[in-house]
């Protein structure tokens, strides 16, 4: 059976990440004994996704936001979940009748954090509101007048108010200037336009090295000559270098760093380090988001006729993110850079040979399984394989941020 799950990053008030929401899907057709009603059935495989592939992976140490309707909460299935790591999310249609209200209140005496999902304002049901420890506010459902009068209304209640669905940096900003203390959105992938900001010196020395890692054969005279007109480059190089082997050997260049490290292990920390060298004090998770995407589209082309581009691939997912870096509209950005037709094509959402595979990557990312099921069909990739390979991808950047973090 299929098992989708996709997350979305939640962030405070300092951009840090406080929780990713989880979403998820399974084909209606299941295997489950038909006495088995569907949304138990959807949670049963909700709880074996969290355990098969654990919680840690997905989420780190920030908690997880699970949307659960009125029949999932009624048969107490949260109680399945740590309460350490889960936020219970009521869904906005939820008629509450006295045995639900009663089965939230259980929750939270057991010490569940309960949100409220897409709050409008003239909220029906406002008992569950009472009982909620969040407050999401849907910013395409309020006027922004709304969205002031329920902040007003809930946040002096000791709500914390999560802004949802919030778009631009413009928006993010007024959020944050009227007491939302929470947020989530696309916002920090919309570049907010500041004249005269370019790419640094130093993100082409990056980019022609992505550039020569891409062919067939790697040239490491090229590479070390690149890296020795940065002495930052040089550095991390060394030091990482330094942190994987203990031998007593001197390195007499740069090409030997690099013939010691390998390209492999060179081509996964060059990555990072390009998208860390922009990111100045940009939310960190642009960086993982930048990884997952990358490692998520090699697994994908490694397993489609275009196995052989997969370093391209990867280049694609690594710069999907600097526009919001740099913070100016990706089609000036691309004019500056030296990169490959398609690689540009995928970037500006135009057909080429990898735009499908981005799109694909996309629209799993958001939430939106049945256009990733599309293009999975269309390029030819068993669906059910897809979770598996965002999982891995997932863990793979996790893993790379946290030895690059250590290499400051």
């Amino acid at each position: 059976m299929e098992v989708y799950m996709a997350r979305q990053p939640i962030f405070n008030i300092r951009n840090e990440v406080f929780a990713y929401e989880l979403l998820y899907r399974t084909d209606e057709n299941n295997f489950f004994d038909q006495s088995v009603t569907s949304d138990i059935a959807t949670s049963l495989l909700l709880v074996n996704s969290y355990y098969t592939f654990g919680i840690e992976k997905l989420v780190g140490k920030s908690k997880a936001f699970i949307n659960f309707d009125k029949n999932l909460i009624t048969s107490e299935i949260p109680l399945l979940l740590d309460k350490d790591k889960v936020v219970v999310e009521l869904l906005e249609d939820i008629i509450p009748d006295k045995s639900f209200i009663e089965k939230v209140k259980k929750l939270k005496e057991k010490g569940y954090v309960i949100a409220m999902d897409d709050y409008v304002e003239g909220y029906e049901y406002e008992v569950l509101v009472h009982l909620s420890d969040i407050v999401k506010v849907d910013f395409f459902g309020n006027t922004p007048i709304q969205i002031a009068n329920i902040v007003k209304r809930w946040k002096p209640m000791g709500k914390l108010m999560l802004a949802e669905k919030v778009e631009t940096q413009e928006i993010y900003e007024w959020a944050k200037k009227i007491g939302f203390d929470l947020f989530q959105g696309y916002y920090f992938s919309k570049p907010s336009m500041v004249k005269g900001k370019g790419v640094k010196d130093s993100a082409f020395q990056y980019i022609r090295i992505m550039e020569e890692l891409s062919v067939m054969e790697p040239d490491y005279k090229k590479i070390a000559a690149v890296i020795e007109m940065d002495v930052n480059l040089t550095y991390k190089l060394l030091k990482l270098v330094n942190m994987n082997f203990t031998s007593s050997r001197k390195i007499a260049s740069i090409q030997h760093a690099l013939s010691m490290l390998g390209i492999k292990a060179f081509e996964k920390w060059i990555s990072l380090a390009m998208v860390q060298s922009l990111a100045g004090n940009k939310p960190q998770e642009l960086i993982k988001i930048s990884m997952t995407r990358a490692k998520f589209m090699e697994n994908i082309a490694l397993n489609t006729k275009l196995k052989s581009k997969s370093n391209e691939m990867m280049l694609v997912g690594i710069l999907s993110v600097i526009d919001a870096l740099l913070e100016k509209p990706m089609d000036e950005i691309l004019i500056e850079l030296p990169l490959g037709k398609d690689v540009k094509k995928a970037l500006s959402h135009e057909e080429g040979l990898y735009t499908e595979i981005y799109e694909l990557v996309l629209r799993y990312e958001k939430g939106d399984f049945n256009q990733a099921h599309d293009c999975s069909e269309y390029l030819g990739i068993p669906c059910e394989d897809i979770p598996k390979y965002y999982y891995e991808a997932i863990e793979w950047a996790e893993q790379l941020y946290g030895f690059l973090s250590e290499d400051k």
